[in-house]
C-alpha cells in the first residue's frame, strides 16, 4: 500500500470551455453551496427516477465502500455517504458522485442535467458503472460487455448539450500505469476483472475536462462486489473503490499531505 505522491503545480490562467479543453490547466475552484464541517467528505450515490433498487443501483454499495475505505486507509477525516438526485444543491459538496445502472431507463430532468454539468465543470469527480442486478449468479457474472443499455444511455447523457456537449464524448481507455491504480492499493495489472469474467471489455474509460480526470466509466461490474456482502473475491474490488476515494481526495488536498494512514 502506498499513498499517491502529490506534486504542487504552478497556477496558470484557465482555458475557455471549448475545443482547447484538452489543455492541462489548474483544477477549478469548487464553490460549495453550504459550508461542510472541516474534515468531512461525502460520497453521493446518484438517485434517478427510473432506477430500480438492487437492479440499477445496489442499496448497500456506497455504505459498504465508506466503511471499508475508512478502516483500510485509516482515514483521518470523516467519510460519509448519502443518496441524492442530481438536482439537489448538496451534490456541489460531494467528494465523489457514484452512479450505476443495468437495464433501466436513464431519464433526467433539465435541472438534474444542469446539476451534473455544474458539478463536473467545477472540479467534481464521477464514477459511473454498468452493473449486474444483486441476485445475479456470481459463478457466471456475464458482465464486461460494451454497448449495454446503461453504457449507451450514460454516454449519451454526458454528450447532451445541457451536460458536457461535445466534450462528453472524448473517452479514452485508462492505461495500467494511471495513478488511479496506485493511489492507495497497487493494481499493476489494471482493474479487478472477477466481476466480468466473460466480457469483451478489459479496461476502464476516462473523460477529461481541462486536463483532469472528471469521469471514470466502468463496464466491469466492480461495485457489484461493494453491495454484495456474500460475493467471492470482494476485498479486491473494495480496494479499488478505496483507490477511487483516495484519488478524489487528491483533488481536495492538492499540494498537502493526504489524510490517510501511512
Amino acid at each position: 500500500m502506498k499513498p499517491l505522491l502529490l506534486i504542487a503545480l504552478m497556477c496558470v490562467p484557465a482555458a475557455a470551455e471549448d475545443d482547447r479543453s484538452s489543455l492541462s490547466v489548474p483544477e477549478p475552484t469548487r464553490q460549495r453551496s453550504t459550508p461542510s464541517p472541516e474534515g468531512e467528505f461525502t460520497i453521493v450515490q446518484v438517485d434517478y427516477n427510473d432506477a430500480i433498487k438492487e437492479r440499477d443501483y445496489l442499496s448497500m454499495a456506497a455504505q459498504e465502500l465508506v466503511s471499508y475505505t475508512s478502516a483500510a486507509a485509516r482515514l483521518e477525516v470523516q467519510l460519509n455517504w448519502r443518496m441524492l438526485s442530481l438536482d439537489n444543491p448538496r451534490i456541489a459538496d460531494a467528494l465523489m458522485l457514484y452512479m450505476t445502472g443495468s437495464d433501466g431507463v436513464v431519464r433526467l430532468s433539465d435541472a438534474e442535467k444542469q446539476g451534473l454539468a455544474q458539478y463536473l465543470r467545477q472540479g467534481g469527480f464521477l464514477y459511473a458503472e454498468d452493473i449486474l442486478p444483486l441476485e445475479t449468479d456470481r459463478r457466471t457474472l456475464n458482465a464486461g460487455i460494451t454497448g449495454t443499455p446503461f453504457d449507451r444511455q450514460f454516454k449519451a447523457l454526458l454528450k447532451d448539450p445541457k451536460v458536457l456537449g461535445g466534450q462528453g464524448g472524448r473517452w479514452r481507455k485508462i492505461p495500467k500505469n494511471d495513478p488511479i491504480y496506485s493511489s492507495y492499493f497497487d493494481f499493476p495489472d489494471g482493474p479487478p476483472m472477477n466481476g466480468a469474467r466473460r466480457g469483451n471489455v478489459f479496461a476502464l474509460e476516462a473523460l477529461e475536462l481541462r486536463g483532469r480526470t472528471a469521469v471514470v466509466f466502468s463496464d466491469l461490474n466492480i461495485s457489484w462486489f461493494w453491495g454484495n456482502r456474500d460475493a467471492d473475491g470482494r476485498d479486491r474490488n473494495l480496494q479499488f473503490g478505496t483507490n477511487l476515494v483516495v484519488f478524489a481526495l487528491t483533488k481536495q488536498f492538492a499540494g498537502r499531505p493526504l489524510p490517510v494512514g501511512r
